[in-house]
């Protein structure tokens, strides 16, 4: 009766009869009102949780280490709700690891572009692979770029792919991209190695946790891009 569609008065109706079978088979009248205080005080408490489960989101974490707690915690009083799982899946332990290098450069990423005269870097980020990104960047004359700001302001040369363009982090979600390179940007930053011209954003604590663990700015180790891939997720999971 509960679980049912029915009208306030179609309700009532139904409640009579039921009570009337019931007294007809010898039921007790009050060991019938009680299943049905039961009955409704579970769905109730059912349909409170049904609502607050859909303002919530879910943010997978891969637990590699106690250190991934203190990404987690942050999310501790927000509609974000963290699940945990392994590293050593036997999909993650079978799955072959691609060794191609002319693949590797056409995957979105986070790049950046030193200038070897001020040893100072853009971040950026890209969908189509570098070569083409790159081909972009020279083949731009917007005043408005970042990049072709610090190259007038500096009298910079563009400089070969081979010589300026580096690969931070391969990105295979596109969700992905802006807190990546948000990451890198405020961590560059910090380390005074961003070009002036480039617009920082806003600060971010979590961004912030993360630097404080580990040096961005020097290479990756494969343990820790587990942390930087959770923390954009967390991230992008808060933003929408």
């Amino acid at each position: 009766m509960h679980s049912l569609p029915l009208t306030p008065e179609r309700k009532q109706r139904e409640w009579t009869l039921i009570k009337s079978i019931a007294q007809n088979n010898n039921f007790q009248k009050k060991l019938l009102q009680n299943l049905n205080l039961q009955i409704q005080h579970k769905k109730f408490h059912q349909d409170q949780n049904n609502k607050e489960n859909k303002n919530k989101k879910w943010a997978t974490f891969t637990y590699y280490s106690p250190k991934i707690r203190k990404i987690t915690n942050l999310f501790r009083h927000t509609n974000i709700v963290i699940a945990f799982k392994s590293t050593n899946t036997i999909q993650q332990l079978t799955k072959p690891k691609l060794t191609n290098n002319t693949q590797a450069l056409d995957k979105s990423c986070i790049y950046k572009l030193t200038w070897n005269t001020c040893q100072l870097s853009y971040i950026g980020q890209t969908s189509c692979g570098l070569k083409q990104r790159y081909q972009e960047h020279i083949r731009n004359s917007n005043p408005q770029s970042a990049y072709v700001q610090h190259i007038l302001n500096n009298q910079h040369e563009y400089g070969s792919i081979n010589n300026t363009m580096t690969l931070l982090k391969h990105i295979n979600k596109a969700s992905l991209l802006l807190p990546c390179e948000q990451l890198y940007i405020q961590t560059y930053h910090q380390h005074k190695h961003l070009i002036s011209e480039q617009c920082i954003g806003e600060h971010n604590p979590i961004y912030q946790l993360i630097n404080d663990t580990i040096d961005m700015s020097l290479p990756i180790r494969p343990t820790d891009q587990y942390l930087t891939n959770n923390t954009a997720k967390a991230v992008s999971s808060h933003s929408h």
